[in-house]
């Protein structure tokens, strides 16, 4: 079948020879990977054997469950993280010591990767506020209350 060897385009990225990117297993897709999938399958049916539009139909329903629920999760995600601003946290990520990063974490946001937190940090005798992913959050760490 013509078009399915994988030429390097820029060095890293893969593709046929049509252009279409190869992804690696366990890459997120999104719409527009959809969307080109869609395209390259209409673009090649063959014409004496088209496929039911309804499928197409179907299948672009489906993903868009599937967005809505991919950015369901990462609201809730930014929520939960937005619920540790103020407070002590331990994490998943060890310092150069080898011992696990510990600090109050003093915001979030969100990028390509998804949510991040900023936590203060004691690193090399210097207090800074490093980022981490939201995932690497191990515990919120207890502090007992203050008595006057």
């Amino acid at each position: 079948m013509a078009g399915i060897n994988a030429t390097s385009l820029n060095g890293n990225v893969r593709a046929t020879e049509k252009g279409t990117k190869i992804t690696k297993p366990g890459q997120e897709m999104d719409k527009n990977a959809f969307l080109r999938i869609l395209t390259a399958e209409l673009s090649n049916q063959d014409p004496n054997n088209a496929k039911d539009s309804t499928q197409y139909v179907a299948q672009m329903a489906q993903f868009a469950g599937l967005e809505q629920m991919t950015n369901l999760n990462s609201n809730l995600n930014f929520t939960g993280a937005a619920s540790l601003i103020g407070k002590p946290v331990s994490l998943s990520v060890n310092n150069s010591m080898g011992e696990p990063y510990t600090g109050i974490v003093k915001g979030i946001y969100k990028n390509s990767s998804g949510v991040q937190v900023g936590v203060e940090v004691i690193e090399d005798g210097q207090t800074i506020i490093k980022d981490f992913p939201y995932e690497s959050v191990d515990s919120v760490i207890e502090q007992p209350e203050s008595t006057k």
